[in-house]
């Protein structure tokens, strides 16, 4: 129960991070997950599903409000993409992505090195 609960409260305080425009909160809230949740192999994949989620609810929510597709296309015709507008969405959501796994694995390695010392 502690685990899901942990999960949680990082998923709300990365989302919130990152709707109040601190683009790094998966990170650290990630951190938190790696450094709580007893095995790696349960806290690196939560944590990228947490640096997932954490970027893609913004995105939805920019979507339904204003629509990405003119700002997508625009930002994959200067990348060299044409007119690929989902480039942009993909990186960003990676971007993401990346920050909970990094933010997940620090913690989960660092709980390993302060529980062996």
């Amino acid at each position: 129960m502690r685990v899901y609960a942990t999960v949680l409260v990082a998923a709300i305080v990365a989302v919130a991070g990152v709707l109040f425009g601190v683009w790094w909160a998966p990170f650290v809230a990630c951190i938190g997950v790696g450094a709580i949740v007893p095995r790696a192999r349960t806290a690196v994949p939560a944590a990228a599903a947490i640096g997932l989620v954490s970027w893609l609810v913004p995105l939805a929510g920019l979507q339904l409000r204003y629509g990405l597709g003119p700002t997508a296309t625009s930002l994959a015709a200067i990348m060299g993409f044409g007119r690929a507008a989902v480039v942009p969405i993909v990186l960003t959501l990676l971007v993401g992505t990346l920050l909970g796994v990094v933010g997940g694995w620090l913690g989960s390695a660092g709980r390993t090195v302060v529980v062996r010392a």
